[in-house]
């Protein structure tokens, strides 16, 4: 397997991988989406020039970014006693990943079949940002609707 190949399949499986950790919510998970869509547009770019290229290419994201909506608005989210936002993917996460990269993957391989298109390593790039932003942008919405907790009283109340 070259490096080629390696790098993007082990950060995706990082990426993914943090979705099964309990995390809190917060603008740092931003920084995969930069580094994902930035590396989608490396010379040779996400697809051919083609309209069969650009074609595939946004059925693929606009698929990916359907995916990460509904894994967004499915992902188990809570606040905690400090007040930030958790969450922690379960078995209908996984399921939507699976998803995912099934289509992303049956969409490359028709492209290949069909148009002759060839399988672009910068567009699975692209397609994780994309996904993962919609996602994120889904959780971020969601966050902001999550009750707060309850005060604590860990002290009785003064006597009055």
């Amino acid at each position: 397997m070259t490096v080629n190949v390696a790098l993007p399949v082990g950060i995706a499986l990082l990426v993914i991988g943090l979705q099964f950790t309990t995390r809190p919510v917060r603008w740092q998970n931003w920084i995969w989406v930069v580094l994902c869509v930035a590396r989608g547009f490396v010379p040779p770019g996400p697809s051919r020039a083609t309209a069969a290229g650009i074609g595939l290419l946004v059925v693929s994201l606009i698929a990916s970014a359907i995916f990460g909506v509904l894994r967004g608005r499915t992902m188990p989210m809570w606040r905690g006693q400090d007040g930030l936002v958790y969450r922690r993917g379960g078995g209908v996460t996984l399921l939507l990943w699976l998803a995912t990269v099934a289509t992303r993957l049956a969409l490359g391989a028709l492209g290949q079949a069909v148009f002759a298109e060839p399988f672009a390593l910068d567009a699975l790039w692209l397609g994780l940002g994309v996904t993962l932003a919609a996602q994120q942008l889904v959780m971020t919405h969601r966050a902001t609707r999550l009750p707060h907790p309850a005060p604590r009283r860990d002290r009785p109340a003064p006597a009055r």
